[in-house]
Order: structure tokens, then C-alpha cells, then sequence
């Protein structure tokens, strides 16, 4: 079905238009924005389901209605010394070497030169972090209470994404009944959704949530401070997981810069700084570029323009393989964020000068980064530049 937008659309609300209606309906495979991009063409998987339509019509009216364009910025680009073609079906090649191994929906292991060339990342950010700007390393679970997401409105603003961990409740007979159900072994079976308990936990979206948690009612005496650590990160994605360039479960590392309003900014500006110096190093084609977090269409709009309209948000946008028709395509391989004071009034947190502290980081999703370096450097180790030649394919 065709559905006719009351004008053309703005490139990138185009493509979120396209990413995020996976989450429409179940009968929806999808929608693709006409090349015009006045016009909408939907994909059902049932077309018979009354209500499917309908919810395609309120998804693309909340999101069109309410946007309003703002040009992004550019903070800097790169452009590589390496001028071999970009690889072909690089995700493709690293499993067939087995140094990616799919192990379920958006769930990958790496191995291999591909581990090596995450771990060489990663030590690479911790350097970043520790030399540049003193951080020091803590440690955080993967789980993380249902309350302080709550507290973080990420079930208001990214309720599509949310990964809640449930347990059976503590009932003999139906856990018993559980049990019995699933005595094949083939598959698992609820013989009764009451049996779980409402999720007191979910499984942690971003690393540095759980810095602010850890800091609730500190008084800091110092201008600010700053924390490394990596960590399983986790967002559901959907029909939109695929590969490396999108995962369910995922690696990331960050350096998160807790104080003042002007301690905190200054930092972000230098840790963006140093991010394009790594990619330089790395010999990586790359634009540095104002983005948005991927919030929910009913808050898209509001919480877009916001975001852009104050630079909260810059990504590292690095090339990867061609897509299917040839066109050029980039992930977002890191980013440099500002969060204003919410953090520091949420946990109230307070700064030096008695005020909600404010909070930003930088991040780097480490797998992307691998899949953007293979992409880019081939499987030649001749090819690979000087910084990671060594640790990757030794």
C-alpha cells in the first residue's frame, strides 16, 4: 500500500521513518520512503488485519507531523590514506573464518584477528580515557533495577528497545507446571504468563547509567570526574538487527565526565577532539556529525529538535561496505554526548558549587568499530595501518 505524505520529508527523517516502523505492527514488515520521499509504500505481512493500517497512518502522521528540520553540523571528517574499494560482504567473509560466530538473534561472538582488533580498540579508548583525562576503571553489571531505568525516563522515551529480565514466581505448583511442560528439551513453552513477575530488572542499555546510580546523593568536592569502564550493552531492535552493524547485545566502552556545567563541556568538546584523532591514527574514512538518540515516535519530534537544536549529541559516522544496490553506507561507531543537569538532579547529585551536576561521555560501540575497520582495511594486513597492524594480526 502507497500512502501519500502532505510533502516530501527531510533525508533523515526519511530514513528513521524506515528504521523505526518495524516496531509498527506485527502484520508490518516495513516501510520504505519513495525515492521522492513524498511518499510512503508499506509492507504487510497480513494484510487482512484491520487495525494494521491504521496504525501505519497514526505512526507516519506523529512522525511527520511534528518535525521540524534543523541542518546538522559537521564537527570535522577524515579521509583515508588506504585507497583500495571498501570490501564486499565483509560479515559475510569474517564468518566464513569464523571469527564472527552467530550465536542467536543479534547475539555475536568474535574471534580471531576480529577479537584482536576489538580488544586493540578497546585498550585504545582506555588510553584515551586515562592519559587524557585521569579516568578511573569501574566495573558494572549487566542488569539493572527497573526503577532507576524509570527514574531515567528510558520507558518513556525508549520504550521499543527495552530488554526486561523476568524470573518465575515463587510458587511451587507453577514452577512444577513450567518444569513439566518443558520436560522435551526442544523448545520453551509458558503454560501460563502469571507465573512471571512483573521485571525488576532489565538488562542495561548504556554503560553509564549505572556511574550516575552508583554517585545518588553525593556531595563531589572536586570540579569533576571522570570513568572509564566497558560493558554488555543491550537494545532491542527488532527486524532491524542484522550482522555487526546492528546487535541486540553489545560492547561498549565509555569515558563519562561527571561536574560542572563548564568542567563537563569543556571535557566533551576535548574527548571529540580525541576521537578524530584515533580515527586518523586508525586511517578511517569518517564524518563527525550532529545526531539524535533513536527515541520513540511519539516523543521523536520534540525530543529531536531538542537535542539537535543544543549539540548534545555528535556521532562518529564511519563508512562500511556498500549496501545491496551500490550505495554508499555509514554506522555510528561512537559519539560524544551532553546530558545537561538530568542526571545530576535525578540522583541528586551535586557539584563543587552545590548544584545538580552535569554529565557527559564519550562511547564507542566496539563491534561496529570492527566491522567499519574490516570494511575499510580488507583482510590484507599489509593494507592495515601501523596503530593496529601489530595487535591484530600478529
Amino acid at each position: 500500500m502507497r500512502i501519500q505524505l502532505p510533502k516530501a520529508v527531510d533525508e533523515d527523517l526519511a530514513a528513521d521513518l524506515e528504521k523505526q516502523s518495524v516496531y509498527v505492527s506485527p502484520s508490518v514488515r516495513g516501510v520504505r520512503v519513495a525515492a521522492t520521499r513524498d511518499a510512503v509504500d508499506v509492507d504487510f505481512v497480513d494484510d487482512k488485519d484491520p487495525e494494521a493500517q491504521a496504525k501505519v497512518q497514526r505512526y507516519i502522521d506523529t512522525m511527520v507531523s511534528r518535525f521540524r528540520k534543523l541542518p546538522k553540523k559537521i564537527f570535522a571528517t577524515n579521509t583515508r590514506k588506504d585507497a583500495a574499494a571498501y570490501g564486499r560482504d565483509v560479515y559475510g567473509e569474517l564468518k566464513k573464518r569464523r571469527w564472527v560466530l552467530e550465536l542467536g538473534h543479534g547475539q555475536v561472538g568474535l574471534a580471531g584477528p576480529a577479537l584482536a582488533c576489538m580488544r586493540a580498540l578497546d585498550a585504545a579508548c582506555v588510553k584515551l580515557g586515562v592519559e587524557r583525562f585521569g579516568a578511573v576503571h569501574e566495573n558494572y553489571p549487566a542488569l539493572m533495577p527497573s526503577e532507576v531505568l524509570a527514574r531515567c525516563n528510558y520507558f518513556k522515551y525508549f520504550p521499543h528497545t527495552v530488554s526486561m529480565v523476568v524470573h518465575l514466581v515463587e510458587d511451587y505448583d507453577k514452577i512444577d507446571e513450567f518444569r513439566r511442560v518443558n520436560d522435551h528439551g526442544t523448545h520453551l513453552d509458558v503454560p501460563d504468563w502469571k507465573a512471571f513477575e512483573t521485571p525488576k530488572v532489565c538488562l542495561n542499555p548504556a554503560v553509564c547509567y549505572h556511574c550516575y546510580q552508583a554517585m545518588e546523593k553525593e556531595k563531589m568536592s572536586a570540579d569533576g570526574r571522570c570513568v572509564t569502564a566497558v560493558g554488555r550493552c543491550f537494545r532491542y531492535e527488532s527486524k532491524n538487527i542484522v550482522g555487526l552493524d546492528r546487535a541486540w547485545d553489545f560492547t561498549m566502552r565509555e569515558v563519562i565526565f561527571v561536574g560542572t556545567e563548564s568542567w563537563v563541556s569543556e571535557r566533551r568538546q576535548k574527548a571529540m577532539e580525541a576521537q578524530l584523532e584515533q580515527v586518523q591514527a586508525w586511517d578511517l574514512d569518517c564524518q563527525f556529525e550532529t545526531a539524535n538518540d533513536p527515541f520513540f515516535s511519539a516523543a521523536y519530534a520534540t525530543k529531536t529538535y531538542w537535542q539537535v537544536r543544543n549539540d548534545l549529541k555528535y556521532e562518529m559516522r564511519l563508512n562500511v561496505e556498500p549496501g545491496p544496490d551500490g550505495a554508499p553506507r555509514t554506522i555510528a561507531c561512537a559519539s560524544a554526548n551532553l546530558h545537561e543537569n538530568f542526571f545530576g538532579k535525578t540522583f541528586e547529585i551535586t557539584g563543587s558549587d552545590g548544584n545538580p551536576v552535569f554529565t557527559g561521555c564519550a562511547a564507542w560501540g566496539l563491534e561496529r568499530l570492527v566491522l567499519a575497520c574490516f570494511s575499510q582495511h580488507g583482510f590484507d594486513k599489509a593494507r592495515w595501518p601501523e596503530s593496529l597492524r601489530a595487535d591484530v594480526w600478529s
